[in-house]
């Protein structure tokens, strides 16, 4: 039987509150201050991961995402891969990750071509903890090889390999908040929120400020030490390459860790 705190509700409202506020305030701003076209679409994300503890100071991570926009028409899929370095229970340092991304063609500002994507990552890990408050914190650079497709004046299309590549900056902030227990453990119900702020540079990138946002609220369940279920609402704010372009995305994400201590 669930024990709820007194503050429970309040901290439920809040988050969700500030996150429609805030998902409210970017999209109206953005819109002021451009005249790209813009377009609205449902989404729904799921995604899968497991971190595999294999020393004390060494973890692999592994991670499957899959996107989806309208009725559940094909948006976006991949596939991630990396060894995390544990400094102490609060530092966590990946020198080098693996992602292969597929593009389909989707939503109503259709790509040209749908393609495909090699991308290698670093990212830095930081959790610290403040009364019932659970925060983690990730910064990430990525390179991206992603395929090109060219047409010449007779309409003949030439696929160039992967040679448009990107540059990529990203930083994430969350926050868990436990209810019927005074820490995330075994049997806790807790609320997730989060901000992830996007930026990218190339010779195809034509806009040079923060190009995407993704703002989550929802709540989350962890059953035991291996397995955490989370779901909720997802903004997401996404400017493309050719910075004529917005997508403004609100949908639902899901989202299930498992995760495996070699250790014990």
């Amino acid at each position: 039987m669930l024990t709820w705190p007194k503050f429970s509700v309040s901290l439920m409202i809040s988050p969700v509150r500030f996150t429609f506020f805030l998902a409210f305030f970017t999209s109206q701003f953005l819109q002021a201050q451009t005249s790209r076209a813009i377009v609205s679409q449902p989404t729904e994300w799921f995604a899968t991961s497991s971190t595999v503890k294999m020393s004390n100071k060494f973890a692999m991570f592994f991670d499957g995402q899959y996107r989806f926009v309208g009725d559940l028409q094909p948006m976006q899929f991949q596939v991630r891969v990396g060894g995390d370095f544990i400094i102490n229970d609060k530092l966590t340092i990946m020198p080098l990750g693996y992602v292969f991304v597929w593009n389909p063609i989707y939503g109503k500002q259709p790509a040209t071509y749908s393609n495909s994507e090699h991308r290698l990552f670093q990212q830095v890990q930081f959790k610290h903890k403040l009364s019932r408050y659970y925060f983690q914190q990730r910064f990430r650079t990525e390179e991206r090889f992603l395929e090109r497709h060219v047409a010449d004046a007779s309409g003949n299309v030439t696929n160039e390999g992967y040679s448009n590549f990107q540059f990529r900056i990203r930083y994430r902030f969350l926050c868990n908040i436990p209810l019927n227990h005074a820490k995330v453990e075994a049997k806790t119900l807790f609320v997730q929120v989060y901000d992830e702020a996007f930026m990218s540079w190339g010779k195809s990138v034509t806009y040079h400020e923060p190009d995407q946002n993704r703002i989550f609220t929802g709540m989350g369940y962890q059953f035991n030490s291996s397995f955490t279920l989370t779901g909720g609402f997802l903004y997401q704010m996404l400017i493309k390459a050719n910075g004529a372009q917005q997508e403004n995305n609100v949908g639902s994400s899901l989202f299930l860790v498992y995760n495996f201590d070699r250790t014990k």
